[in-house]
């Protein structure tokens, strides 16, 4: 592995742990093991390489993505039930935990103060809700779903895999629940509701 990598790796580590300000070059370049000089003549500046590392590991934050292209012509509710059972799957796998969840956190507080942290994170928002959006919008056309707004149902539904997902890594084992199974009753609540139907409702 070249130094560029090694510097690179080194970042994201240090970034993931000590936050954007408590990451210093010359942390870095130690943790790289590598002179702190040959860093700047690398990336010139801390800012330069949070950009490079931003550049490199996209796909990474992008990793959950493909979860929410859900084929239209599947069951809308088996179709949400094996979405948040693949989600609740790809939270346990260590790439999406650990460096990165601690990374994302970071950005989150970096994105109020650069714009370009922003753009990246809106990408990976925007993809996501734009899939889901498509897919509501086609279940309510063929009558699977009422008349909602299907951006803000797709909106509910990333919301809550946004707060299990950064609730999670900051609680972690504290929580103490069956992921999946968690995730079964929220998609149980949020395509069924919480309110009893009246018996004419249901054509009794």
């Amino acid at each position: 592995m070249d130094a560029e990598q090694r510097i690179l790796n080194a970042a994201l580590k240090v970034f993931a742990s000590e936050g954007y300000i408590g990451a210093t070059t010359r942390r870095i370049a130690k943790e790289a093991n590598v002179a702190e000089v040959t860093l700047f003549r690398k990336f010139r500046s801390k800012e330069n390489l949070l950009r490079e590392v931003l550049i490199k590991n996209r796909a990474v934050f992008s990793a959950l993505d493909p979860l929410f292209i859900i084929e239209k012509d599947v069951d809308l509710s088996a179709s949400l039930h094996a979405l948040g059972q693949s989600i609740a799957r790809s939270m346990k796998e260590k790439e999406l935990n650990g460096k990165y969840r601690m990374f994302m956190f970071m950005l989150l507080e970096e994105g109020k103060r650069r714009s370009e942290v922003a753009e990246i994170l809106f990408s990976v928002y925007h993809m996501n809700v734009a899939h889901l959006s498509e897919y509501f919008e086609f279940q309510i056309k063929e009558g699977k779903m009422r008349n909602v707004d299907p951006r803000s149902a797709a909106l509910t539904l990333i919301s809550y895999f946004a707060h299990i997902y950064l609730l999670n890594g900051i609680l972690g084992e504290r929580l103490l629940y069956d992921m999946e199974a968690e995730f079964e009753g929220f998609i149980d609540i949020f395509a069924n509701g919480i309110l009893i139907k009246k018996e004419a409702e249901l054509g009794e």
